[in-house]
């Protein structure tokens, strides 16, 4: 699907007026569109279940909300006339507008994908109905539960001069309610209930339904006895998310965790930033619901199916009976290497060990740290904390730990946006169980994703080191494509105590020597590496760089790749989302190729190579933008083990010889979907990464080498 807005780059004539060429970059905020827009296309791919189809489309939705509530919320903080931006020279005010204006397609787009979807759900017992559709029994049921259930809970609120404009909650569903004709008119709000179900089943065969804030806006004029209402619509608000636990001082004497709870409660009165609006209005209405949320007409947007698709998630156990609408059930494996009974310590201290989720349990992971909560040689674990699942497995471990006497550390970030609450609830009852909590660096969040467990053996000591690409959250591990590298490496150990310390310290100075460690090493680390390649082609030496990352946003690291090109050093990027470096551009970036892969699977993991046969890798948590460089603690490892390191290249290499659900940016035209030549099947590798992890019974398992020496797919693995 190619986003349809105007000006996606800045013409070469305006960019001359800048300081910083803008001929091979391109908008930060567009290029997430571009990325949301190919979640989008898997809800219109026909090759994708129905169901799961229906599922990208929500998915879609919410990544649209927190969109809207971050970013554009963090450009409405702005001046309009604010600095340009340095990959698209625009301002603040430039930015909003390009987004409104690439935004309203999109909504097209997905009433369009939803509605297909849905159409095609008919046959199996699918329909999202409103009352017009009833008739005779199940009318007066559904009569009967709005009277009983709903009508005891709506309160409607007039909207006019004598009174001030109510607060809208974000995200919130209201019918708004138009009594009379011109001067006449009146208007009302009534809030639909948080509380309620969000979607009335009715019964009876099949999986047919009305949603909450439809059977508000169907039943609404039983509220106003004796007058007809002119006009109802549901509408929603987004309300801006950019406040930060760092903005303004902290009171003297008040913990960091209590400054995080007053953010919290701030947070549902920020501005708004979009209005969306379900059903039919009169524009006088549309300008005075802006009027009293202080928006333009350009930041409503219009939508023919639900303005939230969120009740999608309920819909799966109701349409259980119909495999063929789901993707295959799979249930992550426990790798052969890790037989039950044998210790995962063992095994690490053997040689180094790599999980690749979803297609690999986080199992061994966790045995690890419930062998280490009872081995009377651990002395200590630490651990970073960015998100966690509710009920965490992980954090139950060290519980355990610190009650059996080990000395427990917790690096806490309470700044994890929409996930503060949780982490405090967390924090709290570790530091109840005498776990060290530490919560991190002023205007530095700590993202990186390490495990340091010491184990006292002999006099000597031993450390076991765990470094991740993606959470210590048990739910994600089985949705998002991430690496889980644990080692016995000493001098890998040493270095993630240094970043342990530094953390205790309330520092980010760890002096690493093998890690690569932001805020301070992994920018000027990974350009010495890149300068590497570039040395290397203009010696005439084979060279090459291969990223694969979740944005490439920083300006810096854009530049050094662009430079590194220019002199012969072939690039390819495989960026899940944000890429601000356009490839194509003659005499610039000629040898960049950008790739984007959405598929059943979140793609998350971060791996950094160099070198022709990628020789040197990293792995860790950061992307490739600014904050994750310059204003976080981060963590890039060296994979040093040789069979990790054969595994991480090996996954790279099925990646880029995808062509199911590989996308591939074009200067001009945008991401353009890669197809197989004629003839030959299209090869997926998530598909591919499941047969692998679950080899039928009797055949043997896969290597992940799946390019042949040609660079092609193998015709055998397909």
């Amino acid at each position: 699907m190619k986003l349809k807005s105007k000006n996606m780059r800045v013409r070469k004539k305006a960019a001359k007026r800048l300081p910083f060429d803008l001929s091979y970059t391109q908008s930060r905020e567009l290029s997430w569109l571009q990325f949301n827009a190919r979640v989008l296309s898997e809800a219109a791919d026909k090759r994708v279940p129905l169901y799961e189809r229906l599922k990208f489309a929500a998915i879609f939705s919410s990544n649209l909300d927190e969109f809207y509530m971050v970013r554009v919320g963090s450009l409405t903080g702005l001046l309009p006339d604010s600095a340009p931006d340095s990959t698209c020279g625009w301002t603040a005010g430039e930015q909003r507008a390009r987004i409104l204006d690439a935004t309203g397609p999109l909504y097209d787009a997905r009433d369009e994908a939803v509605g297909e979807i849905e159409e095609a759900l008919e046959a199996y017992g699918f329909r999202r109905l409103r009352r017009k559709h009833l008739q005779g029994e199940e009318r007066q049921w559904l009569g009967r539960y709005f009277e009983e259930q709903v009508r005891p809970l709506l309160s409607p609120l007039p909207l006019d001069e004598s009174t001030p404009f109510p607060h809208l909650e974000n995200g919130a569903f209201y019918v708004v309610v138009r009594m009379g004709e011109g001067d006449e008119t009146q208007l009302f709000l009534v809030p639909v209930p948080a509380g309620l179900p969000p979607l009335v089943r009715l019964p009876g065969e099949g999986v047919r339904f009305v949603l909450a804030e439809q059977l508000v806006r169907d039943y609404a004029p039983q509220l106003f006895p004796g007058r007809k209402p002119a006009g109802r619509a549901i509408i929603r608000v987004t309300r801006s998310a950019d406040i930060s636990p760092d903005d303004g001082s902290v009171p003297d004497g008040e913990s960091y965790r209590e400054r995080v709870r007053q953010v919290l409660e701030q947070r549902p009165r920020l501005g708004a930033v979009r209005l969306e609006i379900q059903g039919k209005m009169k524009m006088p209405v549309v300008k005075q619901l802006c009027a009293g949320l202080g928006l333009s007409k350009d930041q409503v947007f219009w939508s023919r199916c639900p303005l939230s698709l969120g009740y999608v998630w309920q819909l799966a156990d109701c349409l259980s009976g119909f495999p063929a609408l789901f993707y295959p059930d799979f249930t992550p494996r426990v790798p052969a290497e890790f037989p039950a009974g044998q210790p995962v310590a063992a095994l690490v201290q053997e040689r180094g060990r790599l999980l690749h989720y979803p297609y690999e349990s986080m199992e061994p992971f966790l045995r690890l740290l419930e062998e280490s909560a009872h081995d009377p040689a651990v002395t200590s674990v630490c651990l970073t904390v960015y998100r966690v699942a509710k009920q965490s497995r992980v954090l139950s471990c060290l519980l355990e730990a610190a009650r059996n006497g080990k000395a427990v550390t917790v690096a806490f970030e309470l700044r994890a946006r929409f996930d503060e609450q949780n982490n405090i609830d967390w924090a709290e009852r570790l530091e109840a169980a005498g776990c060290r909590v530490v919560y991190g660096i002023p205007k530095i969040k700590c993202h990186a994703k390490l495990c340091l467990i010491t184990r006292a053996v002999d006099g000597q000591t031993q450390y076991l080191t765990q470094i991740g690409t993606g959470n210590y959250n048990e739910k994600t591990a089985a949705q998002y494509t991430d690496l889980c590298l644990m080692t016995a490496d000493p001098q890998i150990g040493a270095d993630a105590a240094a970043v342990f310390d530094s953390l205790a310290r309330g520092a980010a100075d760890a002096d690493c020597k093998v890690l690569l460690a932001a805020p301070a090493g992994i920018k000027p680390g990974l350009l010495r590496l890149i300068a590497g390649e570039a040395d290397k082609a203009r010696a005439g030496l084979p060279c090459g760089i291969t990223f694969k990352c979740n944005s490439l946003t920083d300006r810096v690291m854009i530049d050094a790749l662009q430079q590194a090109a220019a002199a012969g050093v072939p690039v390819r990027l495989l960026v899940r989302g944000i890429c601000c470096l356009v490839p194509g551009i003659e005499g610039l970036t000629d040898r960049v190729q950008v790739f984007s892969i959405v598929g059943r699977f979140l793609e998350h993991a971060r791996i950094y190579a160099f070198g022709a046969d990628m020789e040197t890798l990293l792995i860790g948590s950061s992307d490739l933008m600014t904050r994750n460089l310059d204003r976080r603690v981060e963590i890039l490892c060296p994979v040093r083990d040789g069979g990790c390191a054969a595994r991480v290249r090996g996954i790279l290499q099925a990646q880029m010889a995808d062509t199911s659900k590989r996308h591939a940016l074009d200067h001009k035209k945008g991401y353009l979907p890669i197809r197989p030549p004629e003839g030959e099947a299209p090869f997926e590798a998530q598909a591919f990464f499941l047969r692998e992890a679950q080899p039928p019974s009797g055949f043997p398992e896969i290597s992940c080498n799946v390019l042949n020496e040609n660079g092609n797919p193998n015709p055998n693995d397909h």
